[in-house]
């Protein structure tokens, strides 16, 4: 008998180890050992490039890989995105850096994004596989494109300047959200819609959007129903015009309204410079620009203000430093803003906000970030002031001197250096642990 319980646990070992040693990947020392570090918007999961790149090591942290690859990504002018990989080569590879860039279309699935990155990332890898004992194995072919010729392939159009494009670079969107939730004695409803429309090239940049919210809350309670309502509407334009690789101009106008904040109607007119210090075409790596604005405001309010305005026109200077990096240790970003009302200068408001994500050691990092505002400016505040239900049903804005928020967060992941195996059954399990849901 225990000949058959020991055959029977040989057997079960075998049928749950065997399938994984099949897609462990190539050997120690055959093969370049890759980390992949994908920082932006859109990061498809390393599941999907483990399994169209099998003949590299992926490994979970930077200080054991061979190849460090580091993704960003920014928006088109086409409202896509643009995916720059830049690999930097570690140990025997130092030096060897490179940067390879892919264009993905604004109605591209998340299919033809994870392929479209697979095959670029297949691209840059063959010079590092190419001085391994994997060499002798390697192959290209080009698929022949449009006519037979050798361009384009089979995922991705010649550039877009050989193109006719009838739509002469604008783009559109349009849409909307709602949800209707509700108990015995309380029913909300939501609405959101939206439109923008654009044109980006490297001269000019024009941007057109409108969005509208409306947030309804019905209670009954003791035999009275009570309602809210928060409702709020905008149309803005923006049009910049590129003077050289670092200095651009910009103006713009807006209208809008809110009744959480008790404006019936806003108008403003806008204009301003903006400075990079470094060159633009580097943005998706590193930035630290300074903008400089003027804005002309009219108001026109819902109630009469704390200052005994129904309406008024004001102008505002406002000056924004912004630095932004994504490094191989991590990224940060931190802003500095600061407005203020030229007809009472008392009137301001100043904005600093940040976040940091860093790579601290091997396998342990760490993210915080937060915002503060000193606020100073609060115009439009009604003389009579918000009653409890208002408060507590948060339709109208308070008076304050300040806001803030915070997040901080840890992370520390240790064991094998390997992380090539693809196994999705019973989703949620992973070498990171376990996530049960109820």
């Amino acid at each position: 008998m225990w000949i058959g319980r020991v055959l029977g646990a040989s057997l079960l070992a075998m049928a749950l180890t065997s399938p994984l040693r099949a897609q462990s990947g190539p050997e120690a020392g055959e093969t370049i050992n890759l980390f992949y570090d994908c920082q932006g918007f859109g990061c498809w999961d390393d599941e999907f490039l483990r399994r169209e790149i099998p003949w590299v090591n992926w490994v979970r942290d930077r200080q054991d890989a061979d190849v460090h690859v580091m993704v960003t990504t920014q928006t088109t002018g086409g409202g896509g995105r643009q995916y720059a990989l830049v690999f930097m080569g570690r140990e025997e590879f130092e030096g060897q850096d490179q940067e390879l860039k892919v264009n993905t279309a604004g109605d591209a699935t998340d299919d033809e994004v994870r392929q479209a990155i697979a095959a670029r990332l297949k691209l840059g890898l063959g010079r590092y596989v190419a001085e391994t004992p994997l060499a002798d194995r390697i192959q290209m072919s080009i698929p022949a494109g449009p006519e037979g010729t050798g361009g384009g392939g089979p995922r991705g159009p010649p550039a877009a300047g050989g193109q006719d494009d009838p739509w002469d670079y604008w783009v559109f969107r349009v849409g909307g959200n709602g949800y209707l939730s509700g108990e015995s004695a309380q029913t909300g409803k939501y609405l959101s819609a939206f439109f923008t429309a654009g044109r980006t090239t490297d001269e000019l940049k024009f941007a057109l959007q409108s969005t509208y919210d409306r947030n309804t809350w019905d209670v009954e309670y003791g035999g009275t129903t009570t309602s809210t309502l928060i409702e709020r509407a905008d149309v803005g334009a923006l049009l910049v015009m590129s003077l050289n690789d670092r200095w651009s101009l910009g103006g713009g106008g807006e209208w809008g309204k809110s009744t959480y904040e008790n404006i019936e109607h806003q108008f403003t007119l806008s204009g301003g410079v903006e400075m990079n210090v470094f060159p633009y075409a580097e943005s998706s790596r590193r930035s630290l620009t300074f903008q400089g604005i003027v804005e002309a405001r009219q108001f026109r309010y819902l109630e009469e203000t704390v200052y005994l305005e129904t309406e008024e026109t004001r102008v505002v200077g406002s000056l924004t430093s912004s630095l932004n990096f994504v490094q191989p240790w991590g990224q940060s970003a931190i802003t500095l803003d600061h407005s203020r009302y030229f007809h009472d200068l008392s009137k301001y408001q100043t904005t600093l906000r940040g976040s940091v994500e860093m790579r601290v050691f091997k396998g342990f990092s760490v993210n915080v970030g937060g915002m503060y505002q000193k606020v100073r400016d609060q115009l439009s505040l009604p003389r009579m002031g918000a009653t409890l239900e208002e408060v507590l049903t948060r339709q109208r804005e308070l008076e304050t001197d300040h806001r803030y928020r915070m997040f901080f967060g840890v992370s520390y992941r240790f064991g094998s250096i390997f992380n090539n195996v693809v196994n999705p059954r019973w989703g949620g399990i992973g070498g990171g642990g376990m996530i049960m849901m109820f």
